[in-house]
């Protein structure tokens, strides 16, 4: 018999990032839906997938989701369908064969003797940040915050130092992120995307016109110079460079970001899970794995659906954009056992988290972010292990993103 194919239905509850506390805490929205309607559509025609089975489904499964929406929809009444809106020759962005040539590229800087190259860098960045944070926490007596101060800055720098990038304004870089990564969204506006895509162009602008031929007077064992290199072989061409460039010092500090100060609000309100992982050091690895599970800074990843894709009593048919939330799925008890939902560091599955993807698009900066939140995260505690919130944290109000603005503490 044949499946039935998806249609747009009026089936309740569905995805709704407007209800009143969703930005405080989305879990208890993705569990209602878990239960009730894992697999539906909005009135946008948007597929979204809650359970963690369906969205590693979408994720791994190649012959039937695409990147490339012009592989989903290669015509509307005759023309092309239109690229994404940013970074449309990023990495993120391309199936084979252009993704198999761009990652072995890109993926010469995140080997692990690359990133042991830049440990000693990384540590004393986070030394000096915490010196920064106790010298003013001393000074004054008040709160610090732990996100502007601390969970922004070094991943920041970290990424900047990977690339070769010059001095800049790191506030200016992090806003145009935080614009950019908005075109993301599965609720973005068509005000959104116009200033995504406008600080897309300004990000990408300031690279060709400013940052390309300063790295030709001042090449390094870096990656941007290894990718001028490609360039001049004629193996990468230069929008090719220009928007791997661009993602690569976007998703470089965003997501790390979110991962080091999501995972610091966690321990810090879990404090028998701090207290045990103080006890024994030795779980910190996997007290990073499971801390990325329980607050994903990456809720949401999307494809387009290519050939027919048959998630549960459904087919999705070509055309399809499928939003798939990996927040949901990291707390699916029909993958991590009834205790889904509590916060564990010694958790034997934690590894199974879809924060970082799955499939051929897994994150390929995935271990150099699990570096830096374990760097950042053991010497913040093992420093000041009695430091305390003090107030309430501000959560940025993104819906693929979940990082917070700001972490006020009392370092003790």
């Amino acid at each position: 018999m044949t499946e039935p194919r998806l249609r747009l239905g009026s089936t309740e509850p569905r995805f709704d990032p407007f209800a009143d506390g969703f930005f405080e805490d989305p879990s208890v929205q993705y569990a209602i839906l878990r239960e009730r309607n894992p697999v539906h559509v909005n009135d946008r025609g948007i597929v979204f997938c809650f359970a963690y089975d369906d969205v590693r489904t979408v994720l791994i499964e190649t012959r039937s989701t695409s990147m490339e929406r012009e592989r989903a929809l290669p015509s509307v009444a005759g023309t092309k369908a239109a690229a994404a809106p940013t970074f449309p020759l990023g990495l993120l962005n391309r199936d084979p064969p252009d993704h198999t040539r761009l990652r072995r590229l890109l993926a010469r800087a995140f080997t692990s003797r690359g990133i042991e190259r830049l440990m000693s860098s990384m540590d004393r960045h986070v030394d000096r940040l915490l010196d920064d944070l106790e010298q003013q926490y001393r000074t004054t007596g008040e709160p610090v915050d732990l996100v502007n101060g601390l969970a922004f800055p070094f991943p920041f720098r970290v990424i900047s130092e990977l690339l070769g990038m010059p001095d800049t304004d790191d506030g200016r870089v992090r806003a145009l992120a935080h614009q950019v990564t908005g075109a993301s969204d599965p609720i973005v506006t068509r005000d959104q995307l116009a200033t995504a895509v406008s600080a897309y162009h300004e990000l990408r602008d300031y690279i060709a016109t400013e940052v390309v031929e300063w790295k030709r007077r001042h090449p390094g064992d870096d990656l941007f110079t290894l990718l001028l290199a490609a360039e001049d072989e004629h193996t990468l061409s230069r929008d090719e460079l220009l928007d791997n460039i661009s993602l690569l010092y976007v998703a470089g500090h965003e997501t790390t970001t979110g991962l080091i100060g999501n995972g610091i609000l966690n321990l810090l309100r879990h404090r028998a899970q701090l207290e045990r992982l103080q006890h024994d050091p030795d779980l910190l690895q996997n007290a990073i794995e499971e801390l990325n599970r329980y607050e994903s800074s990456i809720q949401f990843a999307w494809r387009y659906v290519v050939s027919d894709l048959a998630l549960r009593d459904v087919v999705l048919p070509p055309g399809t954009m499928a939003f798939v939330c990996c927040g949901s799925a990291n707390r699916d008890p029909d993958h991590f056992g009834a205790c889904a939902a509590q916060l564990d560091i010694t958790r034997p599955d934690a590894k199974d988290v879809l924060s970082f993807g799955a499939g051929i698009h897994y994150c390929l900066g995935a271990p150099l972010a699990r570096r830096e939140a374990a760097l950042v995260i053991g010497k913040l505690f093992g420093r000041f292990p009695t430091m305390e919130i003090a107030g309430a944290p501000v959560w940025g109000r993104r819906v693929t993103f979940r990082s917070l603005d700001q972490l006020p503490v009392m370092l003790g």
